[in-house]
C-alpha cells in the first residue's frame, strides 16, 4: 500500500483538511486562547438559568397544588354549607307547611262546628215551626170550638129562658096587668143584656179568628226572617273562610318564593 492510499497527510500536500466550527473550537482549546473558559462560563450560566427556571416552575407547581387543594376544600365547604342551608330551608318549609296545615285544619274545624251549630239551629227552628204550625191552629180551633159550644149553650139557655120568660110573662100578665109597663121594661132590658152578651161572644169568636190568622202571619214572617238571617250568616262564613284560605295560600307562595330565591343566590 502506498502513502497516498493510507490517508496520511504529506508535507506540501495540495489537499488540506477543511476547517469546521468543532475543529475551530478544539483548535482554540488546544491553542489556549481562553475560549474554553468562556464556553464553561456560558454553560454554567445556562445551567444556572435552567435550574432557576426549574426552581421557579417547582414553586409555581407547589403554589398551584396548594391553590387546587384550597379550592377543593373551599368547594367542599361550599357544598356542605349549601346542603346544610338547603336542609334547613327544607325543614323550615316543612314546618311552615305543617303550621299552615294545622291552621287550616283548625279553621276548618271551627267553621264546621259553626256550620253544625247553625244547621242544628235551623233544624230546631224547622221542628218548632212544624210543631207550632200544627199545634197553634189546633189550639185556636179548639178554643173556637169551645166558644162555639159556649155560644150554642148560651143560645139554648137563652131560648129556654125566653120560652120560660114568655111563660112567666103570660102568667104575670094574667096576674099583674097593672104592672105590665114595669115588667115589660125589665124584660126588654134583660133581652138587651142577653143580646149584648151574645154579640160580645160573637165578637170574641171573630177576634179569636183574626188573632189566629195574624199569629200565623207573624210566625211565618218571623221564621222567614230567621231563615234569611241564618242563610246570610252561612254565606258570610263561607266568604270569610274562602278569604282566609286565599290569604294563607298567598302567604305560603310568597314564603316559598323567597326561600327559592335565597337558595338560588346561595347556589350561584
Amino acid at each position: 500500500m502506498t502513502e497516498s492510499q493510507s490517508g496520511t497527510p504529506q508535507e506540501g500536500s495540495s489537499n488540506p483538511v477543511p476547517s469546521t466550527p468543532e475543529r475551530n473550537k478544539l483548535s482554540a482549546i488546544f491553542l489556549g486562547d481562553g475560549g474554553f473558559e468562556t464556553m464553561m462560563k456560558e454553560r454554567s450560566k445556562v445551567r444556572l438559568l435552567k435550574e432557576k427556571e426549574e426552581h421557579s416552575l417547582a414553586q409555581v407547581m407547589i403554589q398551584l397544588t396548594a391553590a387546587e387543594r384550597a379550592l377543593a376544600v373551599e368547594t367542599q365547604r361550599r357544598i356542605q354549607s349549601t346542603h346544610a342551608i338547603q336542609k334547613s330551608c327544607t325543614l323550615k318549609i316543612q314546618e311552615m307547611e305543617r303550621n299552615f296545615e294545622r291552621i287550616l285544619n283548625e279553621r276548618s274545624l271551627r267553621v264546621e262546628e259553626r256550620l253544625a251549630s247553625v244547621q242544628q239551629r235551623v233544624e230546631e227552628l224547622t221542628i218548632r215551626f212544624e210543631e207550632e204550625k200544627e199545634a197553634v191552629p189546633r189550639d185556636i180551633e179548639a178554643r173556637g170550638e169551645e166558644l162555639k159550644e159556649l155560644l150554642k149553650e148560651f143560645q139554648k139557655e137563652l131560648a129556654d129562658e125566653r120560652s120560660s120568660r114568655l111563660n112567666r110573662e103570660g102568667r104575670i100578665l094574667k096576674q099583674m096587668d097593672d104592672h105590665s109597663t114595669s115588667i115589660l121594661g125589665a124584660v126588654e132590658k134583660e133581652n138587651m143584656e142577653r143580646e149584648h152578651i151574645s154579640y160580645e161572644l160573637q165578637a170574641r169568636i171573630e177576634e179569636n179568628e183574626r188573632q189566629r190568622s195574624q199569629y200565623q202571619q207573624d210566625l211565618q214572617s218571623k221564621i222567614h226572617n230567621e231563615m234569611s238571617e241564618l242563610k246570610g250568616m252561612i254565606d258570610r262564613e263561607e266568604q270569610e273562610r274562602k278569604l282566609a284560605d286565599d290569604e294563607i295560600i298567598i302567604a305560603l307562595e310568597k314564603y316559598t318564593q323567597q326561600l327559592q330565591n335565597s337558595l338560588s343566590v346561595i347556589s350561584s
